[in-house]
């Protein structure tokens, strides 16, 4: 097969270079092409190619200074591409971007001919402030072309092409991105909770603020960016070095504007930036960019600013390195954050990457199955509907369907099912097992369905008033885990004031009756509360055993939608016969719940006995180890692995020994599973449920070291049964959990799996609105921060004598509440400058906020001694009711000795 790549920049050689080298590809013959007349663009893509392309050139379909017009080239690339195909019988193409002008000339000449993959070769799913009617950006068109097949980064793309329009006739498959998804330190990265502390050894922090074209593709005034990137610099420079590194596609006019901006260094517009230039810099700031893949890698915190003008926005992405501002102001808080305490004030809210891209180690070898098995799409018209595409045999023919069926396909189509979910919860992090499942869950879901989905740390909210209104565009709420009850001053609050006022709340319970007691002894009346809000909820839980619990408690019809994991790229079966020294592995964090005693206690039996096992513990050990638990040193401590050295560490043990005491459904026995790996636990653990009975799996009914040891020497002697295994496998198996969460929440189910663009009812729901514009998002672009950090913000900014940011950063804190010191503080600024009316204003709300403490009266009076004639009365009043509220309270405490 003869398959041409057409590249248009630097990164799209390295792309084809990529396609190139996978495996299978050479089977085939590659052609690269290119179009350029000014010759620049031509000479950088032959100088990528001598390097990348293993001696295979770069072709320029034309000269270098051939004349024609803007017009006239268009028209002839349209003629030399097709002529190209034509004479060396080129049998697919593959492109980068369906867009641009080049890019669309190219799909319009071929899709007729040939099929055309494109593959995303960027972040394209942005959000926007406002959905205005008329043309948008660029990057929402990108696959609008119908060429034969798109290849995505993950999901969100893969869910904003599918349901963009109801005529969809091209299959999109999520295979990740080239260079970045099969990067393992991307992924470890991407799933780490460390942020590094400022590396600068001086006073000043070091910047980089990574340009964007705004003001040449109109995104903004060049007069608007000109300003906005103005004051980012200035904000940055008053704490640290500035460097400033221009897009390469920056127009002259502005990078001879960059020369003026004072204090800062700006760098070549050419320079590529890679994860080792950025690690020399403690912050990058930027607007909307791919960038941020590069700083995770460099372990860089990164600011995402959107100005109010600019109504494309960046989404929000949960991560410790990542924060999304709407100002330069905001962008001081974090910075001045981050000089005086070295800690970054990240998201605490959005959603994971993985909705933007999913990991795996195969990219390549994806994209090349899906340009082998590209065939020309049907033309739109011929395009089945929803009702007839369900209807399709084996054949391919379309069947009739009686009357009932189609009645009833069209009660479906009109059905009004929630298309937004909110998942609130206390923290989601791949580090823990408890968000593990409900983010594989929404990952998939966005890939099937057209719901918008939402992530919401309790921790970035103070009162339930804030939360509930945050949420109020949310359709289906659902609650992960019951650690926000306990751990939340606000969690029992806030989730009875959604049932209050007749939301729609479901609990993804992960817990069972050790924790239960823990918590009910540590946090007596949020429990309690919490046994109160338990009946009013939707409970869903990972086993029936759970379940039967959560009945006891008074949930009157709880479901048991179960659990699942990761598709992890490799998956290396274990030994099917065990070794001569068999190995004996646990997974999980190091405490008592997780049976760190008997795991070590059967390890010092079986070595008295003269058992040649090995016994290996991987995960990081917490607090609670009681001091009787025995950590033994027959034991192998490993601490916590990435994901895959986890993954290679189960494909080379023998026995999986979940030793926990109490665990619903633990994700490391599906693990295990899928590694086809000897698996023996505790008889209350969940995994019983669904491996009773399955060769390779043993259960002990008494919780001691010796009916542990012996479980362990039948599984040692059993055969795994494949037939077992795989049921096990393919009950948690993402589809099939997807298909059990979403129905249980009641939310709009897609009409295709993950590979295959849906056509039909669906897609249609989904679309555009009436009036012939998308309908927006019931969810905000961004949210405010905590008030506590907006708090310590102010304090910052009063003490350092930045009035205008302390002002700026008071004025939101009094929009929701109105703490004292903060009012005190505005008040104090407003009267040394001379602004007398404001000051009294603030005096007057800080007696009402603290009337009954002496000293806010004492602080009232200080302030108003500085405002000169028009404050001496209040002066004298305040002083006399601190003096009188002192005098009262002396008399009290005096009364109490009595």
């Amino acid at each position: 097969m003869h398959i041409a790549i057409f590249v248009e920049n630097r990164n799209g050689v390295d792309l084809a270079g990529k396609i190139m080298q996978a495996e299978g590809a050479g089977e085939h013959t590659f052609s690269v092409i290119t179009a350029d007349l000014e010759g620049n663009v031509a000479r950088w893509i032959r100088d990528e190619a001598a390097v990348r392309l293993g001696g295979i050139p770069a072709r320029n379909l034309f000269n270098e200074g051939e004349a024609l017009d803007d017009g006239a080239f268009y028209e002839e690339l349209s003629l030399r591409v097709v002529a190209f195909v034509e004479e060396k019988g080129v049998d697919r193409v593959v492109l980068f971007n369906d867009q641009s002008q080049r890019g669309k000339r190219v799909t319009q000449a071929l899709n007729p001919r040939l099929p055309v993959v494109l593959v995303q070769d960027g972040h394209l799913d942005f959000h926007y402030k406002e959905q205005r009617a008329g043309q948008r950006d660029q990057n929402w068109y990108y696959g609008s072309s119908a060429p034969a097949a798109i290849c995505v980064w993950g999901p969100a793309t893969y869910n904003h092409i599918n349901f963009r329009s109801s005529q969809v006739s091209t299959q999109v498959h999520i295979t990740g991105a080239l260079g970045h998804s099969d990067d393992a330190a991307l992924l470890q990265a991407a799933r780490s909770g460390i942020h590094r502390p400022p590396t600068s050894d001086d006073s000043r922090l070091r910047f980089i603020v990574l340009d964007q074209p705004l003001g040449d593709q109109r995104k903004l005034s060049v007069r608007e960016h000109r300003l906005h990137l103005k004051e980012i610099c200035e904000a940055l420079t008053a704490y640290g070095d500035v460097d400033v590194k221009p897009h390469p596609s920056s127009l002259p006019q502005h990078l001879k504007w960059l020369e003026t901006l004072p204090d800062v260094t700006v760098q070549s517009a050419e320079a590529l930036l890679d994860a080792a230039a950025l690690q020399s810099y403690d912050l990058a700031v930027t607007y909307f960019s791919t960038t941020y893949l590069q700083t995770l890698r460099a372990g860089v915190p990164l600011v995402l600013v959107n100005p109010l003008p600019l109504n494309i926005v960046f989404p929000t992405i949960h991560h410790p390195l990542l924060r999304s501002v709407g100002s330069a102001g905001e962008l001081t808080d974090v910075v001045s954050r981050l000089k005086s305490t070295g800690k970054f004030l990240a998201n605490t809210h959005g959603e994971p990457i993985e909705h933007y891209l999913t990991f795996s180690e195969d990219v390549a070898e994806q994209i090349l199955r899906v340009v082998e098995n590209a065939e020309l799409p049907a033309p739109v018209s011929t395009v089945a509907s929803g009702a007839e595409e369900a209807s399709r045999g084996e054949s391919g023919g379309a069947a009739q369907l009686t009357l009932a069926e189609r009645a009833f396909l069209a009660v479906q189509k009109r059905a009004d099912r929630p298309k937004s979910l909110a998942v609130l919860g206390a923290g989601f992090s791949y580090v823990t097992g408890v968000a593990v499942p409900v983010l594989t869950y929404t990952q998939s879901l966005l890939a099937e369905s057209p719901v918008d989905v939402r992530y919401f740390d309790i921790a970035a909210f103070t009162r339930p008033d804030d939360l509930a209104a945050a949420l109020g565009g949310a359709e289906v709420i659902m609650v992960n885990s019951l650690a926000l009850f306990w751990r939340s001053p606000i969690g029992n609050a806030t989730v009875q004031a959604l049932i209050d006022s007749g939301r729609n709340v479901a609990l993804y319970a992960h817990e069972t009756e050790y924790v239960f007691n823990w918590e009910a002894n540590r946090v007596p009346e949020r429990h309690q509360e919490m046994l109160n809000i338990l009946p009013k909820l939707k409970v869903l839980c990972v086993s029936k055993a759970q379940a039967d619990m959560f009945r006891q408690l008074g949930v009157v019809d709880p479901i048991v939608v179960y659990n699942t994991v990761p598709r992890d790229s490799h998956r290396k079966i274990a030994s099917r016969t065990p070794s001569a020294s068999p190995r004996i592995v646990m997974v999980g964090t190091v405490q008592d719940r997780k049976g760190v005693d008997l795991f070590s206690r059967v390890a010092e039996k079986a070595h008295s006995l003269g058992l040649p096992w090995r016994f290996s513990w991987i995960g990081w050990k917490t607090p609670r180890v009681g001091e009787k638990s025995l950590l033994s040193d027959r034991v192998e401590w490993m601490g916590a692995l990435s994901r895959d050295r986890v993954r290679e560490e189960l494909a080379a043990s023998d026995v999986f020994f979940l030793s926990s005491v109490d665990d619903p459904m633990p994700l490391s026995v599906v693990e295990a599973v899928q590694h086809r790996l000897r698996v023996a636990t505790f008889d209350r653990v969940g995994s019983r449920e669904v491996l009773q009975g399955v060769p390779g799996y043993r259960s002990f009914a008494e919780y001691t070291p010796e009916a542990a040891l012996e479980a362990l020497r039948e599984v040692l002697s059993d055969e795994v049964s494949e037939a077992g295994y795989q049921e096990v496998e393919e009950l948690f198996d993402i589809p099939a959990f997807t298909t059990r969460m979403t129905t249980a929440l009641g939310l709009q189910m897609g009409g295709s799996t993950v590979g295959t663009a849906g056509v039909g009812t669906v897609a249609e729901e989904a679309g555009d609105s009436e009036d012939g514009t998308e309908e927006e998002s019931p969810f905000a672009a961004a949210l405010v921060q905590q008030v506590r950090f907006l708090t310590e913000d102010f304090v910052e900014h009063f003490k350092a004598g930045r009035d205008e940011d302390a002002l700026r950063v008071g004025a939101e804190i009094l929009r929701r509440r109105q703490p004292a010191d903060v009012v005190i503080g505005m008040a104090e600024i407003r009267a040394r400058r001379g602004e007398k009316a404001a000051a009294l204003s603030l005096l007057a709300a800080l007696a009402c906020v603290g009337g009954t403490r002496s000293w806010a009266w004492s602080e009232i009076a200080r302030v108003a001694g500085l405002l000169g004639p028009e404050g001496r009365a209040v002066y004298r009043m305040a002083r006399r009711e601190a003096l009188r509220i002192k005098l009262a309270n002396r008399a009290a405490r005096s009364g109490a000795r009595r």
